[in-house]
């Protein structure tokens, strides 16, 4: 016990509890005593300010993080210093609505679990919650307890928030009769589908949902125009509140559309998973269940006149429950927010506009404020005297910038309150600073300049903006004080500051993106983020940046955020993450009266629906990447990208491809890579980096030599970047060939066969597939012979009718392969694939990083050399210190990284300017013009020489 504390008394089990003198006192400062181990056994409600909870405390035996040594006794912990623990540093509201468990796992403190539900709504501080891995919801609170005496309560342990399983996520959503939604209609034209019991109306007629799959993380939503993208989000919105369900959104091409006395709604409804143990002990309560009986998820549907619960019981059978609202509360949904695609930052904010109260903002734009004042400077023949002002009344009038309610200003008002957003919320600027600052710009400038600096550096720390912004990483948002405004001012690699207007729109829309979702305040349990078109002012880069972002919200690295479920609806096809082909929901609308479907091979299927969502998505996309892999065929592309993405979802360690920034572009046959090539490199100054994969059979080496020895007199690609597949590493493979000559040689054998059986069980019959399997055994490739021809003998010689063998198609095979490793394979075989296609990545990953570095190498050569040519075309014969001096900072201002050979450059500057003098007298001659002519010519190649050097 700690010096300075009062005596205490022990409870009988030996635990020291409160100071005697206190053991009448209230409620609220009681301890909470040993409770039984398997029920709990006090219940205390208590306040802390506005607050109120209720807490539950029990104990639970081997359940703490302490190694068994340390664990002793549990040890009594203040009501109060409980409440302000899990309360009072945080929006208690956010974080624990719901009955939580908040867990002592410190060695002094014993295992010990504590039960807490926030009874009424307060108000209070941001939650400091951490979110960590999707096996387990943590979330660690901060802070000191309180204590009667302002000092620190010596038994304050940081306490960790634990649920048995993830947050209840949204898993399939459920939609008919909504908008273009009716029902499914190739689900009820098949003969032996089986209906759900939500799928049947009036006790007889089949009408199924719409169906729509969720991912875990992120789901994207394509498809073409009006085809239902956002009203699928709408639906998501209708069905976790129940508000919105309007009769005018019924399916108007519906058979069940009517303007009669049985007018319908439209029909939601969802599968919820991943449920903890209070979720599924309140779907029990509900249905009425015993509390043995294992709740892994359970559906809510909201039909036309009633909510339903269905849950599957012990006998597996489906148990249905009408629940009203009241009744619902008591299962604590996943909540959704929204971040408004079509609010950009404003330009500027007034000083007022962030100080005042919140009833008397008024949104006045500083163009109409300056031009107000530029019209009463202009005439000040206004304000000579009493006559002359009344006479110019109606010009003063009209030159006001007065609030006039529209949707002009309705839209102003959204900006600014997002700019006050990112000042006070984000950034963390107290009001008060602000207030201090309009009173500074009256007195002292340098004071107001000085705060202002502060506030600039409280933006950088909690934006981390470059980190996010590929195209420039030296990039930063700051304040610029502008009489009574704040201007919003960017500042890029060549050090020159703009205003948003002087910029590209996509500027301000990815950082209205960014500070809507830093300026969310979570509510503590799952919630879900619903966008609907962020690309739409975003470049093709921007929508890249986007992704990392969105990746970064799903799954974040810093445990201190809550993973988030992602909805997002996009046109483009820069906003797929081909990492993840899964996570694509394409739409499409059928004719009359069919409505709108989910395409459910999306993914599998080489993306060819989203082709037709897209239009011509292969053409657009060619050499768009940040590097091209050119491949001989559409079966290397499946095989790569299908094992590399599946690697990628199985949590593989080993290197796998990064699609978002490699295209694998598929030239057709080996013949075409030369052109293609061409293509890429051939005909532009700013050409994309390329890599190319061969076959090492007779015709890859052929095409091989051809590229090293150049396309119509012209090498287009390093010998380094040209790949054939016979290179790999053979001792580091188990490959079933002897040799490796192409890219399915690093197919197990095994795996083969069940690719094969996979193939014709969508090709054949069910009987002629059976047949086959039946027959076929092993495949044992002959000496020099590849894996795909064995398979294909082996296809045909199992085929149940030898006038009509199976004739195995290589994309079909391929993509057969896949369903097979992921599904079909065991574990052992699935890892033996995956390992051999990690060899492949690892090299072709070398040869991509490569490949970028040379071409940003080169690119820099050319502008650097285009900025000497130019800088001696204006300085033919002489040229001062100070002209030079900018050209040098120009020259530094190019160099974007920090690779060795932008470092060669930088240090060569130096050399220059010390060299040269530049420091001093800047306005006078350089003494030796020609001598700086031919450094600066060096200087310029110093990237090149540099690599060359290194490479001797």
């Amino acid at each position: 016990m700690m010096s300075g504390c009062p005596p205490r008394r022990r409870l009988s089990s030996g635990a020291p509890c409160m100071p005697a003198s206190k053991t009448r006192a209230s409620r609220r400062h009681r301890l909470l005593g040993r409770c039984n181990p398997t029920r709990i056994r006090r219940l205390r409600r208590i306040r802390c300010g506005s607050r109120r909870v209720r807490i539950a405390c029990g104990h639970q035996r081997n359940h703490s993080t302490a190694p068994p040594t340390a664990r002793g006794p549990p040890w009594p912990i203040k009501a109060e210093t409980l409440c302000t623990a899990t309360v009072a540093r945080l929006n208690g509201d956010r974080l624990l609505r719901r009955r939580s468990r908040l867990f002592f796992h410190e060695s002094e403190c014993g295992p010990r679990v504590f039960r807490v539900r926030l009874r009424s709504p307060p108000g209070g501080e941001v939650a400091d919650v951490l979110a960590a891995s999707s096996a387990t919801l943590t979330r660690v609170v901060r802070g000191r307890p309180y204590s009667r005496t302002g000092r620190e309560n010596p038994h304050h342990h940081r306490c960790t928030h634990e649920t048995n399983g993830d947050p209840m996520l949204l898993k399939t959503l459920y939609v008919r009769f909504y908008k273009s939604f009716n029902y499914d209609y190739l689900r009820k034209s098949d003969p032996s589908a089986v209906p759900d019991p939500w799928d049947i109306l009036d006790d007889s007629l089949f009408y199924p949902f719409v169906r729509i799959p969720m991912e875990k993380q992120v789901t994207t939503v394509v498809g073409a125009n009006e085809s239902g993208k956002s009203q699928l989000l709408s639906a998501i919105k209708c069905l976790l509140t129940g508000r919105g369900i309007e009769r005018r959104d019924f399916c108007r091409y519906s058979d069940f559309f009517s303007v009669g006395k049985e007018m319908a709604n439209p029909e939601f409804g969802a599968e919820f998973g991943d449920l903890a143990d209070e979720d599924a002990h309140a779907i029990r309560s509900l249905i009425g269940l015993d509390a043995d009986t294992e709740v892994k998820s359970f559906w809510l549907f909201r039909f036309n006149k009633r909510t339903v619960i269905y849950v599957t019981g012990g006998d597996g059978d489906l148990i249905e429950k009408t629940v009203t609202a009241k009744m619902l509360e008591k299962v604590t949904l996943p909540t959704f927010f929204e971040i408004d695609a079509q609010v950009p930052l404003p330009d500027s904010v007034p000083i007022d506009y962030l100080i005042a109260p919140k009833s008397s903002k008024t949104p006045r734009p500083r163009s109409r404020v300056l031009g107000f004042v530029e019209s009463l400077i202009e005439n000040p023949d206004w304000f000579k005297s009493t006559e002359t002002v009344a006479k110019a009344a109606s010009s003063l009038t009209g030159a006001y910038p007065t609030y006039e309610s529209g949707r002009d200003d309705e839209f102003l008002i959204s900006r600014l309150e997002l700019a006050e957003k990112l000042l006070l919320g984000v950034a963390g600027i107290d009001k008060s600073a602000f207030e201090e600052l309009r009173e500074a710009v009256k007195t002292s400038e340098g004071y107001a300049n000085g705060l202002v600096d502060k506030m600039n550096e409280r933006l950088a720390d909690a934006l981390n903006f470059p980190k996010w912004w590929s195209q420039d990483s030296d990039f930063s948002l700051y304040l610029t004080l502008r009489d009574f405004d704040l201007v919003f001012t960017v500042r890029d690699r060549t050090g020159s500051d703009y205003s948003f207007s002087e910029r590209s729109g996509g500027m301000s829309y990815f950082l209205s993106y960014f500070v809507q979702y830093l300026s969310h305040k979570p509510t503590g349990g799952q919630e879900t983020l619903l966008m609907d078109e962020p690309d739409a002012y975003l470049s093709m880069l921007g929508q890249q940046d986007l992704l990392a972002i969105f990746s970064d919200f799903a799954a974040p690295a810093d445990p201190d955020k809550a993973p988030v479920q992602i909805v997002y609806v996009t046109h483009s096809p820069f906003l797929i993450d081909k990492n993840h082909g899964e996570r694509i929901r394409v739409l499409e609308k059928g004719d009359g009266d069919e409505g709108t479907r989910v395409v459910s091979n999306a993914a599998r299927n080489h993306y060819e629906p989203l082709r037709s969502a897209f239009g011509a998505f292969v053409a657009e996309t060619t050499f768009i990447g940040n590097c091209n892999l050119m491949l001989e065929g559409q079966a290397d592309q499946v095989l790569l990208a299908g094992l590399s993405s599946l690697a990628r979802r199985l949590g593989s360690k080993d290197d796998t491809l990064d699609l978002n920034t490699l295209s694998l572009v598929p030239a057709g046959s080996a013949e075409h890579i030369p052109y293609m090539v061409y293509l890429a490199r051939g005909r532009d100054v700013d050409t994309p980096a390329i890599a190319v994969l061969l076959d090492s059979d007779t015709e890859g080496q052929n095409i091989a030599a051809e590229l090293k020895k150049g396309y119509r007199d012209r090498r287009l690609i390093d010998d380094n970047f040209i790949i054939s597949i016979g290179e790999l590493d053979t001792s580091a493979l188990t490959l079933s060939t002897d040799t490796l000559q192409e890219t399915e040689d690093l197919i197990p054998a095994e795996v083969a066969v069940l690719a094969i059986k996979r193939f014709a069980e969508e090709v054949l019959s069910a009987d002629d597939a059976a047949t086959l399997a039946a027959n076929l055994r092993r495949i044992e490739p002959n000496p020099g012979q590849k894996l795909f021809k064995a398979a294909e003998a082996a296809a045909k010689a199992a085929s149940p009718h030898a006038d009509r063998p199976l004739r195995l198609d290589k994309v079909g095979f391929a993509r057969a392969i896949l369903e097979a490793v992921e599904n079909d394979a065991s574990d052992e075989l699935r890892t033996r694939t995956l390992n051999n296609f990690a060899v492949l990545f690892r090299r072709l990953d070398k040869a991509q990083r490569d490949a970028m570095r040379k071409n940003n190498r080169d690119r820099t050569s050319k502008i650097l050399n285009r900025l000497r040519k130019n800088f001696i075309k204006d300085h033919p014969k002489a040229v001062t210190r100070r002209d030079v001096e900018e050209f040098l900072d120009t020259i530094v201002a190019q160099l974007i990284d920090t690779s060795p050979e932008a470092e060669t450059v930088r240090d060569a500057v130096r050399r220059v300017r010390a060299d040269f003098d530049l420091h001093e007298e800047p306005h006078t001659l350089v003494d030796d013009y020609d001598g700086l002519v031919t450094r600066l010519e060096a200087l310029v190649y110093e990237p090149v020489r540099q690599v060359q050097d290194a490479s001797a």
